[in-house]
């Protein structure tokens, strides 16, 4: 099976759906569950290199189905075996945070870096400095916002203020979990603790000339990062990678590279989140461009010696995620579906691959507000797909962890061992 989504070709087996008995039953589950009007739905699939569905061409709003298209322009413009190091240098009690752009460092990376510090021996600074390339969030976003270092100040500061014991305590507890879920032992009793008495964005570093102590922290690939922001739907990593592979090529720009009309689409940012001012707004594809997507992305990411599991969430509960629960009413779709949700108020989609005897593009976006039932609707769509298209044929999954951190060393060169000798 991983030779057959690595040499996705879309072979024909002169075995066809009918699209008119699919499209009907299309609209009768959508009267079921009652998730809207079917005038405005819209569903696909590619079947040996012809689309069907239903309004296939019409604008809908995407949600975090963006995050394939964020995947696609990664692919096509950055190494995605590429790790980022974050470098941190340290003298006397000051100590200096070099960025790397790394686009997941989130509370997980901040608490590990703090427990990393502690073991060395280090429980307080008189003064935090860090540059523009250290992006740093801990919290959920419901509408796009750009992280700005006055932004990531805010929140070092936040973590490094013993005021803040009780809030780090939490986050802890919850991180702790997260990572046993993936397979990281952690200490959830061992909460650390790290303080400041300020915390500085600087264009150089002030410690250079004072022979600090310099210490590395080593990223997963950059592939990892982007199989944790599909699975857990990670929209500051997203609009990070996005940004990141922009500044190389734009999303417009490769699209028009493809010969893809930019009337199929309005893409804003790189996780799907609406844009909020005077008026909101949201990603936009059709049905059909979210299958080309799809498509191209499987195929960029030969180049990569990867595929789309590896970037992707499954079904089938190993997977974490918006994802791990789909499908429990639908055992016979169990790991043959590869794909990404969104869910938005007036948006529900689903989008990726069917693991048929062969491999299935497809799309579902919905228009509604009735979220809990258009997931129901979509589960039970897609095991009508099965039906119309072939039986499933099961991926043989192994799991990928998504804990940005593998139990290794979180900071490196020199060891903590000498570290703490030396803090002492």
């Amino acid at each position: 099976m991983k030779g057959l989504l690595l040499g996705l070709s879309f072979i024909s087996l002169n075995v066809w759906a009918d699209p008119t008995a699919l499209t009907a039953d299309f609209k009768s589950l959508l009267k079921r569950y009652g998730v809207g009007s079917a005038s405005d739905q819209a569903y696909c699939y590619q079947e040996d290199n012809k689309v069907q569905g239903y309004q296939v061409d019409r604008l809908q709003r995407i949600a975090s189905v963006t995050k394939l298209f964020t995947t696609y322009l990664a692919s096509e413009t950055l190494d995605l075996h590429k790790r980022y190091k974050t470098k941190i240098f340290i003298s006397g009690d000051k100590m200096h945070i070099q960025g790397s752009s790394d686009p997941y460092f989130e509370e997980e990376k901040m608490l590990l870096l703090m427990q990393a510090l502690n073991d060395a021996g280090y429980t307080s600074f008189s003064q935090v400095t860090f540059d523009k390339n250290l992006i740093f969030s801990d919290q959920a976003l419901s509408a796009h916002m750009d992280i700005t270092p006055s932004y990531t100040r805010g929140r070092l500061a936040a973590y490094l203020n013993a005021k803040n014991a009780s809030y780090v305590r939490t986050k802890w507890r919850e991180i702790s979990k997260f990572a046993a879920e993936e397979g990281v032992d952690l200490n959830a009793s061992k909460v650390p603790s790290l303080t400041a008495k300020t915390v500085t964005l600087v264009e150089k570093n002030p410690l250079l000339t004072e022979s600090p102590i310099i210490l590395e922290h080593t990223s997963k690939p950059l592939h990892s990062i982007l199989k944790s922001m599909n699975v857990m739907s990670k929209n500051i990593v997203a609009q990070n990678v996005y940004l990141e592979s922009s500044k190389i090529k734009t999303f417009d720009t490769l699209m028009k590279e493809k010969g893809i009309a930019s009337t199929s689409f309005k893409i804003y940012n790189g996780s799907g989140l609406p844009m909020k001012g005077q008026k909101r707004l949201d990603n936009l594809a059709s049905c059909r461009l979210v299958l080309n997507i799809v498509d191209a992305l499987n195929s960029s990411l030969k180049k990569h010696n990867l595929v789309l599991v590896d970037v992707v969430a499954i079904n089938g509960g190993e997977d974490l995620g918006s994802f791990r629960t789909r499908f429990e009413d639908y055992p016979d779709t169990y790991q043959a579906v590869i794909s990404k949700t969104g869910t938005l108020m007036h948006a529900s989609s689903l989008a990726g691959v069917l693991l048929t005897e062969k491999v299935v593009p497809f799309a579902i976006l919905n228009h509604t507000t009735k979220v809990a039932q258009s997931r129901n609707f979509q589960d039970n769509f897609v095991a009508r797909m099965f039906h119309h298209l072939g039986d499933a044929v099961p991926f043989d999954y192994s799991k990928i962890s998504i804990f940005p951190w593998d139990n290794s060393s979180f900071l490196t060169e020199p060891s903590l061992t000498k570290i703490s000798q030396r803090a002492k």
